[in-house]
């Protein structure tokens, strides 16, 4: 999502922040083979959607939509080959961000001329080369949002409250828990730390303090939880 609103509003400093963005989708999908994790999540929802059909007062038509929307994105992600990171070896310019952007001030144009004359080209030509970048992200980016959309809207919010400031909750064993969404009012003084693990989770209710440590509200807070399963 920050890459998407740094790619609308095309400039020098948008740029960077956009290509800053883009580093660290490839420092983590270097850790793990995303492309199958996210195949494997969207073959799960298929399955999770398909047995949705079976319930009477279920729209038909958009539940069928919504699968061929999964199987199409799983054939687009098929279709990409090679890992999600594998433009970073065949880029210098983006080599030499990753081996200097963790450096502060390690960007500079002293450090880095070469990419300070990138800056400096036509946006027209910036924007063609971050899109070839970035085009084997595209099925990626389309498909985590469709799944979180899922996700989301699988749960309906329950308005609860937080005991001075601590609300805990047990988990069914049935089914296991995607999301776990926590709604305040944006007037609300507080901010919420959820902590949990199979069986039960955790809300606390915090204050933000200055000089010390955030610290636990002992006043009642009333607040909007939803749990996402799907």
């Amino acid at each position: 999502m920050q890459m998407n609103h740094f790619s609308e509003h095309d400039n020098e400093w948008n740029n960077r922040a956009e290509l800053n963005c883009l580093l660290d989708i490839f420092t983590i999908s270097s850790r793990a083979d995303l492309k199958s994790e996210i195949t494997k999540e969207i073959e799960r929802h298929t399955k999770s959607l398909a047995l949705f059909s079976q319930y009477p007062n279920v729209d038909a038509e958009k539940l069928k939509s919504s699968i061929v929307k999964l199987s199409e994105l799983n054939v687009r992600l098929a279709s990409t080959s090679g890992r999600i990171d594998h433009k970073v070896g065949q880029i210098d310019l983006l080599k030499c961000l990753i081996q200097r952007s963790s450096i502060p001030g390690g960007t500079c144009d002293f450090d880095l001329p070469g990419y300070h004359f990138w800056l400096k080209q036509p946006l027209q030509h910036r924007r063609e080369q971050i899109n070839y970048w970035t085009e084997n992200l595209v099925a990626i980016r389309e498909s985590i949002s469709l799944l979180l959309e899922y996700i989301r809207s699988s749960g309906t919010g329950v308005s609860k409250i937080a005991a001075c400031g601590v609300y805990q909750q047990s988990l069914s064993d049935q089914q296991a828990v995607q999301l776990i969404r926590v709604s305040v009012d944006s007037t609300s003084p507080f901010f919420s730390e959820i902590s949990g693990g199979k069986h039960r989770f955790t809300v606390r209710f915090m204050t933000l303090r200055e000089t010390e440590r955030p610290a636990q509200t002992s006043e009642d807070v009333n607040f909007t939880l939803n749990i996402c399963q799907l």
